[in-house]
């Protein structure tokens, strides 16, 4: 379903309004579309002073990524295994499991623009 969806947005962009109140270190939640008719939900970061997304969903067992402070001030958990994923790219730290999936974000005048 969830590829499905992404191909029917492929090129599509999405505004997030707020993003400058999202601090250093920390994660906030987004729901982009209806999440009980495949939407999608997204876990946005800030990390080195840039806003990044990240896939809320696990690839390791389906558990979620949470919002919040980020563990070291820049890695997203899934608290199911306490597995943590690096938000700018996906990858799992001191884990074996597939990457998350990451999305583009620019950030302009207090808003991100997240692109599918």
């Amino acid at each position: 379903m969830f590829k499905k969806l992404l191909r029917l947005i492929r090129g599509a962009r999405v505004a997030v309004p707020g993003t400058d109140a999202l601090e250093e270190g920390q994660a906030r939640k987004v729901s982009i579309g209806d999440p009980l008719a495949g939407g999608l939900e997204l876990l946005l970061c800030r990390v080195e002073g840039k806003i990044h997304a990240v896939d809320t969903r696990c690839p390791h067992e389906g558990g979620y990524l949470v919002p919040g402070p980020l563990m070291e001030g820049r890695y997203a958990l899934c608290p199911l295994h306490n597995y943590r994923f690096d938000p700018r790219n996906g990858k799992p730290i001191g884990a074996t499991c597939p990457k998350a999936k990451v999305f583009k974000v620019v950030e302009e005048d207090g808003q991100a623009e997240i692109r599918f």
